[in-house]
């Protein structure tokens, strides 16, 4: 875990308590992420995927990001701490403050980046693309993450919205490639000079460019990554979400009944 990493854990942990989910990765080898302790969702990024933007940031050094989509801040505040340290200027996130506890999500974020004194890093409310041209803070953004709604046509959106304020070499990076969203956004960026990689990491990062020579670095850098990737089945994110939603149900219903059980056992075994 890298001295970004680590800083942003503890102060998360001191804030809230949280629970570690897919802690060897939810599609591929990777992990673990991060919910809010008695949650479901939203789960944070992976660590392995904190790890690539640690990457980007060092070689690219991004002044202006754009994110959308932001839960309880645990990427935006590794993304701002990282850029901190290598002359980064600015974070914006947007956030509808819907998902889960969206609310609560919210403070925690804010806290979280209060806590880090990260200040480059401003937290807003609003939808994605209707918000967008309204809460940015610069016509050049050099690194965008989407992260928002996964499902078509939100994906589209969200890229369609920032991309008049980006330029040839803006890195947009998209999160979770196996939702259905993910395709048709994709379809679009190539017609407009995007080149993409694919990343196996825990819930498959993409990385999209048009200028050539920067997307040759990248390709460079990950070179497990694959251009152009082949979609999955559509059955797949169906089942994985069915399959980990009744996971985490069962898990947050028997966390408490074990924990019980197991102190009534160590009371018995006292006596």
């Amino acid at each position: 875990m890298t001295d970004s990493l680590q800083r942003v854990v503890n102060a998360l942990n001191e804030i809230v308590e949280t629970g570690l989910v897919w802690p060897r990765g939810l599609i591929n080898p990777g992990g673990p992420h991060r919910v809010l302790a008695g949650t479901l969702f939203p789960v944070s990024i992976g660590e392995d995927e904190c790890a690539v933007f640690g990457r980007l940031i060092e070689q690219f050094r991004p002044e202006n990001t754009f994110i959308v989509g932001n839960a309880f801040g645990f990427s935006s505040c590794y993304i701002a701490d990282m850029m901190r340290q290598h002359g980064g200027k600015s974070v914006v996130t947007l956030d509808s403050e819907v998902e889960g506890r969206g609310k609560a999500c919210a403070v925690i974020a804010r806290q979280l980046a209060d806590r880090l004194e990260l200040t480059l890093l401003k937290n807003k409310k609003g939808q994605s693309p209707q918000d967008t041209a309204s809460v940015i803070e610069t016509d050049r953004h050099d690194l965008v993450f989407i992260d928002g709604n996964h499902m078509h046509p939100h994906v589209t959106g969200d890229f369609d919205g920032i991309l008049p304020y980006t330029h040839e070499r803006t890195i947009m990076v998209w999160h979770d490639f196996w939702m259905s969203g993910m395709i048709p956004c994709l379809r679009v960026a190539e017609s407009l000079g995007f080149r993409w990689l694919w990343l196996p990491t825990s819930c498959e990062m993409v990385l999209g460019v048009r200028d050539e020579s920067m997307f040759m670095e990248l390709q460079k850098m990950f070179p497990d990554g694959v251009e152009n990737q082949q979609p999955h089945s559509p059955f797949l994110a169906p089942a994985i979400l069915a399959k980990e939603f009744a996971r985490q149900v069962w898990e947050t219903i028997s966390r408490p009944v074990l924990s019980r059980w197991n102190s009534g056992a160590r009371l018995r075994s006292d006596v």
